[in-house]
């Protein structure tokens, strides 16, 4: 296997939802890799990016359980 080849991060098209209130552009840094990702369009990213947001998502849905049940005592 080239060297290129062992180096080549797999990429994936991702498009972020535009939520009302929410900032325009969402900021994603993994280890040395940093990036911007505007909302409502589709743009390619590594996909260990995607797995952060992925992540993100799965965190904040479980917040969002944590405190229904929190407020139902």
């Amino acid at each position: 296997m080239s060297e290129n080849k062992k180096n080549e991060v797999k990429k994936v098209k991702i498009k972020l939802p535009r939520i009302k209130g929410a900032e325009d552009q969402v900021f994603v840094s993994v280890n040395n890799y940093t990036c911007i990702i505007k909302r409502g369009e589709e743009v390619v990213v590594p996909v260990f990016v995607k797995e952060v947001l992925d992540h993100q998502e799965e965190m904040l849905a479980k917040i969002e359980q944590f405190e229904a049940g929190a407020a139902r005592g």
